[in-house]
């Protein structure tokens, strides 16, 4: 038995590659079981961000409404949690298989988030907290204990909470006391396909042509998301990521230096650049791709000050790719924080210094800068002689003007 932790399905959808990996699995008999605990963490992510999406849409149509006269602005009606927690439920179902708890574990889940026992943990000198990461870790050992002719796989990448699997500290020591030649923990699905896949062989010019096609480019955006934070005009919580690298896109001396940000101006162009560590499996039948996959994030980035700087970072990630007659399908296993780049890396980024000269300029055009002052923007004009750009400027010139267009923009908001 494969019992997962939350983790690794977050972001699963029934038509990505982690699904496939999990019905083949299955097909070839070997059960893939999540605890009760993990699949209603699953579908309350799910819920609340549907909640937090309907609440955004009724505020827009409120809005509406009040700008409309003569009325007719149909009603958005309120979210239906429950419709939508069943929908998700019924998705992971078809997926993995349900192990619920007992109620003993459940009383033993909450006695140790109140007695700071492992896995739980006290968040600094206040609240408590782990009583669910206790209910998925004890439901995978009471059932070791209750299906002694199995061996169970305990997977979750949440190595800080469960550890990786070599060594474990009491109360979770002794909890695996008498069943630790039949109780395996795995930190990756990458795991998972090593033991329970047959080797395949490999063509090392598979991904790097699949990975490199636009179609691709969305799908990773969307899954890197957190990775790649992106100004918010709605949240006045303005900047909220001050610890992004980043390396300047330029020939200047800071070419190849890691700087700090606040985050993307815009969503960035996200290119694919190289592969490692790439591993084929089957399984019946089918062949699984394991990598490691670089992708190089390019666009205007935001300064704490503010200010705006053509920019670029590099994101690695670990990626399960399969393909079958309907075609390829990919998930992001596990990715890391972005990183800034070196020199030469930098010269790999297709977005130069001179073309985001072009691109500002043909986003920006100087003639369509406001020619009179107005409230917000009355410090514009005294500035515009100085850094308003000659046919022969370069980028940061455009970028010191549309900062301030920006920072204008910001300053009437927060005055309204």
């Amino acid at each position: 038995m494969i019992i997962l932790d939350t983790n690794i399905l977050w972001g699963v959808t029934l038509d990505n590659s982690t699904a496939d990996l999990l019905r083949a699995l299955a097909a070839a008999d070997i059960h893939v079981a999540v605890p009760s605990v993990t699949l209603e963490e699953l579908v309350s992510q799910r819920t609340l961000e549907y909640v937090a999406a309907h609440e955004s849409a009724a505020s827009a149509v409120a809005q509406l409404q009040r700008h409309v006269p003569w009325g007719g602005v149909p009603s958005l009606g309120q979210a239906e949690k429950e419709r939508h927690r069943e929908h998700w439920r019924d998705v992971y179902r078809r997926m993995v298989e349900v192990i619920e708890p007992s109620a003993e574990v459940l009383r033993t889940a909450l006695f140790r988030e109140s007695n700071v026992l492992l896995p739980c943990k006290r968040l600094g000198k206040g609240d408590k907290t782990g009583s669910r990461d206790a209910a998925i870790w004890l439901t995978a050992v009471e059932y070791a204990r209750d299906h002694e002719d199995e061996m169970v796989y305990f997977v979750s990448a949440n190595t800080k909470d469960f550890g990786d699997g070599t060594q474990y500290s009491d109360p979770m020591r002794t909890d695996l006391a008498g069943i630790e030649d039949r109780f395996f923990h795995l930190t990756s699905l990458d795991d998972v396909v090593e033991l329970f896949a047959k080797p395949a062989e490999l063509d090392e010019g598979f991904l790097p042509v699949l990975l490199a096609r636009e179609e691709w480019l969305e799908l990773v955006t969307e899954a890197l998301s957190d990775h790649l934070p992106v100004y918010d005009p709605n949240d006045d919580a303005g900047w909220s990521n001050p610890r992004l690298l980043y390396t300047p896109l330029g020939d200047g001396e800071s070419a190849g230096e890691a700087h700090l940000a606040s985050g993307w101006f815009d969503p960035p162009t996200l290119t694919f650049d190289c592969v490692s560590d790439m591993t084929a499996h089957s399984i019946g039948g089918q062949d699984w791709y394991t990598a490691t996959v670089r992708w190089l994030a390019s666009g205007l980035m935001m300064l704490t000050a503010p200010k705006l700087t053509p920019a670029a970072n590099v994101l690695e990630t670990r990626v399960l790719v399969t393909q079958d007659e309907s075609g390829a399908r990919m998930s992001i296993l596990h990715s890391q924080p972005p990183q800034a780049l070196t020199a030469e890396e930098v010269s790999r980024v297709p977005n130069t210094w001179t073309n985001w000269r072009q691109e500002l300029e043909a986003r920006f055009p100087p003639n369509r800068l406001p020619r009179q002052p107005s409230a917000g923007t009355a410090a514009l004009p005294q500035l515009k002689t100085a850094i308003l750009p000659q046919p022969d400027s370069s980028a940061e010139a455009l970028a010191t003007l549309l900062t301030l267009a920006v920072t204008a923009w910001t300053n009437r908001k927060k005055s309204k």
